[in-house]
């Protein structure tokens, strides 16, 4: 992490972890290697999840009374993206499924550090005072974290295009007939 504010803790973050999702990307499928990156990405997430939820939402709603719909709606993406790292931790990197969840967390993490940088973020950081951002950064990179609970009912939808068997094989299978 960073040595500065809460808020550049937050963002050096999300940094982070667009340069290891691209580094996925680049990794061929199936390569050992991909769940070696994944569990990077999950180690880091896991910390940047809690400190959103312990400090950096709490300052929000204390300070930016107005943006308490945007931190809830915030909040309820810790707890997918929370999902997403439970359900990845019990998939091997050479299941068909496997790249399929990557798809998913790569899309929940990187859309709501984009919101979160485009509606929370700068406005806190000029609206906070200055010495509670820099308490707020200097626990986050110190203090010990509690794991975002989450539950069954916050894994995001998969609507991604199927990959196998294919709509046209369905259909073709359904009014097949049989005798």
């Amino acid at each position: 992490m960073t040595s500065g504010d809460i808020v550049d803790v937050v963002t050096t973050d999300h940094e982070r972890i667009r340069t290891l999702f691209g580094r996925m990307a680049g990794t061929p499928l199936k390569d050992p290697r991909r769940r070696e990156l994944l569990d990077e990405v999950t180690d880091l997430l896991e910390r940047h999840l809690a400190v959103e939820a312990e400090y950096v939402y709490p300052l929000a709603l204390r300070t930016l009374p107005g943006r308490r719909e945007t931190v809830e709606q915030e909040r309820a993406g810790l707890a997918t993206i929370g999902a997403l790292l439970d359900d990845l931790s019990r998939v091997g990197a050479d299941s068909a499924i496997f790249d399929r969840k990557v798809a998913l967390l790569v899309r929940e993490v990187t859309g709501h550090a984009h919101e979160e940088e485009a509606l929370l973020l700068d406005e806190l950081g000029a609206a906070a005072p200055p010495d509670e951002l820099a308490d707020a950064g200097a626990a986050a990179r110190s203090g010990p974290l509690h794991k975002v609970r989450r539950s069954p009912a916050d894994r995001p939808r998969d609507d991604l295009p199927p990959t196998w068997p294919r709509p046209k094989t369905h259909l073709r299978d359904f009014f097949r007939i049989e005798g």
